[in-house]
């Protein structure tokens, strides 16, 4: 009776050796598919709390690299548009020397329609959209800047008025760290476009009524707004630059957080394979084991 009550003794804590070794067994087949050290967070219960903290971090991160990628697209846009400004400017001089080199009112009335012509360019730059979102509205990028077509006006005094503009005067903003945000791009009422706009309207008018005074006035707001306009770009150029170092700070970050939580949450499939050959083995052996102790019986004794 007391060999048969130490058998079933042994046969159980066999089973229960069995069972636990079944349960590694699955554990380690789940971290060589999956490449994870455990389904839960119980099974890194010692760096849990830093794990969630990494991960929220990283999460972060990413949402900041993801900011700063859209309104550096953006800002390439700006500056590629104002590119295109640029090269109108050229043609604006080019027509506004033309006009005052020219003595006799019909001469000038010709070129009136060229005028309008680029007035109605700059309408058009300044409307430019980027991604459903025009780019000169500040805040308010959901609205046209500017609406209408130009309209031949007197040279006024300098700087213009900024009547015309009908976005938001503050620059957007994006979020690009923890509690830090930044402004960016230009707005459609800033005194490089009002110059530009009154210049060429200006310009319109002298040629049509055939005034020296708007022409030469025209003339000066353009000059003005070229040196304005080189501003402008050289500003986009040094926002782009700034964002695009944040962006590899933000990278960086990445990497590092990518790396520590890589060390926390997953596990090297060599060891992992290793450990499961040895947990098979181990297996194998305790089944050896008990299919053994199965088999004994009074008669194994009296032999």
């Amino acid at each position: 009776m007391v060999g048969r009550i130490s058998t079933n003794q042994l046969s159980q804590a066999i089973i229960k050796q069995m069972q636990d070794q079944s349960s590694k067994i699955a554990d380690t087949s789940y971290q060589i598919s999956s490449g994870y050290k455990s389904q839960s967070l119980s099974g890194v219960a010692d760096e849990a709390s830093q794990l969630l903290t990494m991960r929220e971090l990283k999460s972060n991160n990413d949402t900041y690299i993801k900011n700063i990628e859209t309104v550096t697209a953006r800002l390439k846009a700006t500056d590629s548009t104002l590119q295109s400004l640029s090269d109108l400017m050229v043609e604006a001089k080019a027509l506004s020397t033309t006009a005052r080199n020219e003595s006799s009112a019909a001469a000038r009335s010709t070129l009136a329609p060229q005028a309008q012509g680029l007035a109605q360019t700059f309408f058009s730059v300044l409307q430019t959209e980027f991604d459903g979102r025009y780019l000169f509205s500040g805040q308010n990028a959901g609205v046209s800047p500017i609406s209408g077509s130009p309209t031949a006006t007197s040279a006024p005094s300098d700087p213009p008025p900024t009547t015309y503009y009908l976005g938001d005067s503050s620059k957007p903003s994006v979020i690009t760290g923890s509690g830090t945000s930044e402004s960016y791009g230009i707005t459609g009422d800033d005194t490089m476009f009002s110059r530009i706009k009154a210049g060429l309207e200006a310009l319109m008018f002298g040629l049509q009524n055939d005034s020296d005074i708007d022409i030469d006035g025209a003339i000066d707001l353009l000059d003005k707004a070229k040196d304005s306009l080189s501003d402008s770009v050289g500003e986009i150029g040094g926002q782009i630059k700034s964002f695009d170092l944040q962006t590899a700070k933000h990278t960086s970050n990445q990497s590092f957080l990518t790396e520590r939580i890589d060390d926390i949450d997953k596990v090297d499939i060599a060891e992992a394979l290793t450990e499961f050959t040895q947990q098979q083995a181990s297996l194998e052996a305790s089944m050896a084991v008990i299919s053994r102790v199965s088999s004994l019986s009074l008669l194994d004794y009296l032999r």
